[in-house]
């Protein structure tokens, strides 16, 4: 029996559902490449694959999607549907849930499948457009999430929470030297925006929790994903960790 059975059903002419059930390693991953790819030839801009039945998923499954993603036009999209926690905390780990659209369910990713961008509130925009000066001078991913920090703040919901923290207007010092070390040559900086990942991870989140606009708690808590232990540490060095932000967030909403 082959380890990863693929079914797929047209929704309308531009949609499709790729179900997948078993194990997507390194022995099924060239699967799944051929089938997206014949699905792609047939025309299709949207992509939902139903992961509820998902069992395992090593790096090549998560490279066959990052392959996938990468071929698609700027119009199309390609969204997850019921990933089964351990395979979700994958995506967190390795920083790839800022890359795709996941939905707890696959009606939730159906009913979501023709709408836009949400757009962004007047404090959450000026945040990200700090955000798009500042990180350019930053040496590591760390040296970014400090930058990250010292921008939310000053603004909007994010401001209210980091302060009741303790994390207020008062100069924040920089990481430790030995921390810009860690130059992202080899991380393939030139290949990745931060900025345009947290502003769309940012969206995900803040349609998450049902919201009609972006705020910069959804920002706050995109940048906790996107940088994961390197935000972690920034906010230890400042007297506070994410289970207090999340739990002042969940306070606040």
């Amino acid at each position: 029996m082959d380890s990863l059975v693929i079914t797929h059903r047209e929704v309308d002419e531009r949609t499709c559902v790729i179900a997948l059930q078993g194990d997507l390693d390194l022995a099924s991953a060239p699967l799944l490449r051929r089938t997206l790819v014949e699905l792609q030839g047939e025309g299709y801009v949207r992509y939902v694959l139903d992961m509820s039945r998902l069992t395992h998923m090593d790096s090549m499954g998560l490279g066959v999607l990052v392959g996938f993603h990468k071929r698609l036009d700027p119009d199309a999209r390609l969204a997850l549907a019921g990933l089964p926690p351990k395979q979700h905390k994958l995506l967190e780990l390795t920083g790839l849930d800022a890359r795709f659209d996941t939905f707890a369910t696959l009606e939730d990713a159906l009913s979501m499948r023709a709408e836009g961008s949400l757009p962004f509130a007047t404090n959450a925009g000026m945040a990200i457009g700090l955000a798009s000066t500042a990180m350019p001078f930053a040496t590591s991913r760390r040296a970014e999430a400090l930058r990250w920090l010292r921008i939310l703040r000053l603004h909007g919901e994010a401001a209210r929470v980091l302060c009741a923290l303790g994390v207020g207007e008062t100069p924040l010092p920089d990481v430790d030297p030995g921390d810009e070390d860690e130059l992202m040559v080899g991380a393939g900086r030139a290949d990745r925006d931060p900025v345009a990942s947290v502003s769309e991870l940012a969206v995900r989140v803040a349609r998450g929790r049902g919201a009609t606009i972006v705020g910069t708690g959804d920002i706050l808590v995109a940048v906790m994903r996107f940088y994961g232990s390197d935000f972690d540490l920034v906010l230890a060095a400042h007297g506070t960790d994410r289970d207090e932000v999340i739990g002042r967030l969940d306070t606040a909403a």
